[in-house]
């Protein structure tokens, strides 16, 4: 059985909200999850490493 892992600290969301509020203007829905898969893929890398 494979161990599950609990981390604490910040998600994906969390970096999509910074993201969204430091550009300071509306984006549309391509752009956000565009952005958001680009975060998760970053996330993803980190974990492997």
């Amino acid at each position: 059985m494979d161990a599950k892992l609990i981390s604490f600290g910040e998600t994906a969301i969390d970096r999509l909200l910074q993201w969204l509020r430091s550009s300071g203007e509306p984006k549309d829905i391509q752009e956000l999850l565009r952005q958001y898969l680009e975060i998760l893929s970053k996330a993803v890398m980190e974990d492997s490493e």
